[in-house]
């Protein structure tokens, strides 16, 4: 029975040497890593970069890299923060130097600068790479014209009584010279309408160029309005008129009168007349081809509210006379 207690109290006496050990084990270790990790050491590290201070009539077309390795000093606990959290550096392209056709910028001339963006104890001795490329294209403005890009069909004797409207009609487009230089006009995305009799009012996107980068529209949309009204058909006679007689010389037209047919919406068809639209035949036509026997008539002009014009007859025999 005393051997048994005295085993047990072997035991226990064994037990906490070991905890006890244990302990100052895990207590050394603590105060020598903090030891450690206040201790100042050089290291390496991965920073992303951000690019700024680009003079405004310039304009980055290719990306340029976007992390830089860079040899860092600081202590052990800083370094321990650095790898747990990814830091950025703003690089200022303000003093961009040039040689031949290529940008760049040498980035540990700018480490007093860097230094001052960095939170703790951290400092940048050097960037590992010492040049940097920047692809730098001049930064142009050009004014050019929207184009609608439309499929729209109508119900049955229905049509635009005027043209479709964009609004606004033109956009100021910027980017890089070589870019800009080959866009004459921008077009929308497409509209596809079917069985159209009432008014449309749609906006609509404005699309890049493909193969172009960046690319700035002074504005991503643009407002499309048409009227729409039914169609009727109508008709006036009216007397032929010859223009460019030489004095001396009578041009007797056959017929005397021309028919003109027209079609235009229902709500403007009141509004035309005979002095809707003004038709000639032209005497230079017999001029530039003596041997003509017909004159061609010409509409010099006719009513914003006449979609189409037809001449009947398509074209007048002539006697002249002296």
């Amino acid at each position: 029975m005393k051997t048994g207690l005295k085993k047990s109290n072997l035991t226990l006496q064994n037990n906490r040497k070991t905890k006890v050990f244990v302990f100052f084990l895990i207590l050394t270790s603590i105060i020598w890593l903090l030891i450690e990790l206040s201790k100042t050491y050089t290291s390496t590290a991965e920073f992303k970069i951000v690019y700024k201070n680009l003079s405004s009539d310039k304009l980055v077309q290719v990306q340029p890299i976007s992390n830089v390795e860079v040899a860092i000093r600081a202590p052990g606990f800083s370094l321990l923060k650095r790898k747990i959290k990814a830091q950025k550096i703003s690089l200022s392209l303000n003093n961009l130097l040039k040689k031949g056709a290529s940008y760049y910028i040498l980035p540990n001339t700018q480490l007093s600068n860097l230094n001052a963006q960095l939170t703790g104890d951290i400092e940048i001795i050097r960037i590992l790479q010492d040049t940097i490329f920047i692809e730098i294209g001049t930064n142009t403005t050009k004014k050019v014209p929207v184009i609608p890009k439309t499929d729209i069909q109508f119900k049955l004797g229905y049509n635009f009584t005027e043209k479709l409207k964009v609004n606004p009609d033109s956009i100021v487009i910027s980017g890089p010279n070589r870019y800009i230089d080959s866009i004459e006009y921008i077009a929308t995305t497409q509209l596809k309408l079917n069985d159209i009799y009432e008014n449309i009012n749609e906006e609509l996107n404005l699309v890049i160029p493909k193969n172009t980068k960046n690319v700035v529209l002074s504005t991503n949309t643009v407002k499309l309005t048409g009227i729409i009204d039914k169609f009727t058909e109508g008709s006036f006679k009216i007397p032929v008129s010859v223009i460019n007689q030489p004095e001396g010389i009578t041009v007797n037209p056959f017929p005397k009168q021309i028919e003109v047919i027209f079609q235009a919406g229902l709500s403007n068809f009141n509004k035309i007349n005979e002095n809707s639209f003004l038709v000639v035949f032209d005497y230079k036509q017999y001029e530039n081809d003596t041997t003509t026997q017909f004159l061609t008539p010409i509409i010099k002009q006719k009513s914003e509210y006449i979609s189409s014009l037809k001449i009947n007859p398509a074209h007048i025999e002539f006697l002249l006379q002296k």
